[in-house]
């Protein structure tokens, strides 16, 4: 039960994230905390979203490539934060790379969809 679960969780993140917001807003009745809260917890369905897609599609595993992207993401941030403030402090650095991951990976995961898609139609 649990693998049919996850697998409509990785296969459809849009929806999920759509009714996550939903039930957020319902609960903390703050636009803004909602948000951040349904960020904070779509963000790991996205990134195992875009390899699965990607092994959908090109029929070759690209996971490796992900969590490589992932580490020199998080140090670019280590890296900025450490050049524009003169000190670390990973907690705000993680979340701006968590932040940005999001966003990073819902357009891959739309734009993997839509590519998808056409070249399934184009292949009939």
């Amino acid at each position: 039960m649990f693998a049919y679960l996850a697998a409509v969780f990785i296969t459809l993140p849009v929806p999920l994230t759509i009714i996550i917001y939903m039930i957020m807003r319902k609960t903390v009745k703050n636009k803004k905390k909602s948000l951040h809260v349904t960020v904070n917890s779509m963000t790991l369905i996205y990134v195992l979203a875009v390899p699965a897609a990607l092994f959908v599609i090109f029929e070759r595993s690209y996971i490796s490539y992900v969590f490589i992207l992932l580490i020199l993401l998080l140090s670019l941030f280590v890296f900025l934060q450490w050049k524009v403030k003169e000190e670390i402090v990973f907690k705000k650095a993680f979340k701006g790379f968590w932040r940005f991951s999001f966003l990073l990976f819902v357009s891959l995961h739309v734009s993997l969809t839509i590519y998808g898609l056409a070249y399934r139609l184009m292949t009939l």
